[in-house]
């Protein structure tokens, strides 16, 4: 009897824990969903849409040896904003508060030529900034470098394979 009651304690005690880590994921999930919705929704946006398009057609024919200083004042507006946005994409999936699946599955090919065109003013910046004795110059867009590598470990294909839910093949 003192058995049976031990066996059915320790399955109890199984299935509660069981239970609050399936909680605690689907609190993560609902805690994440309007943060990744905004990111998504923003990431559409004319906006970065406008930067996207300097990075990928103008970004490239100019001089990225002075950094940002090298560009006119709108593409340098451009590029800040859209490098600020990868760049806190970054942070919060570093910090787990956003998974990589759904960031690479969706906006992986973006983070990937994106910062495949940027990654010479990003260098180049943060040499000006050594040299200007700004300080920590080697972490300005660090973020966002790791996301482009967080990226190419998951990619977008990958990522979306992995989805419980996915049928097509890439």
């Amino acid at each position: 009897m003192e058995i049976a009651a031990l066996v059915v304690s320790l399955l109890a005690l199984a299935v509660s824990g069981v239970v609050s880590l399936r909680q605690l994921r689907l609190s993560q999930h609902a805690n994440a969903l309007p943060v990744v919705v905004d990111l998504f929704q923003e990431h559409r946006g004319v906006r970065l849409a406008q930067a996207r398009t300097f990075v990928h057609e103008e970004l490239p024919g100019y001089d990225l040896d002075g950094g940002l200083a090298g560009l006119p004042d709108e593409g340098r507006d451009l590029v800040r904003e859209l490098a600020w946005y990868y760049d806190n994409l970054g942070v919060l999936v570093a910090h787990g508060v956003v998974d990589i699946e759904p960031v690479s599955g969706y906006l992986g090919g973006s983070v990937i030529s994106v910062w495949e065109h940027m990654e010479p003013l990003v260098r180049a910046e943060r040499t000006r900034r050594a040299q200007n004795t700004l300080p920590d110059p080697g972490r300005w867009q660090v973020y966002f470098e790791n996301l482009y590598h967080l990226v190419r470990e998951t990619p977008a294909e990958q990522a979306r394979a992995q989805a419980p839910l996915w049928r097509l093949s890439d």
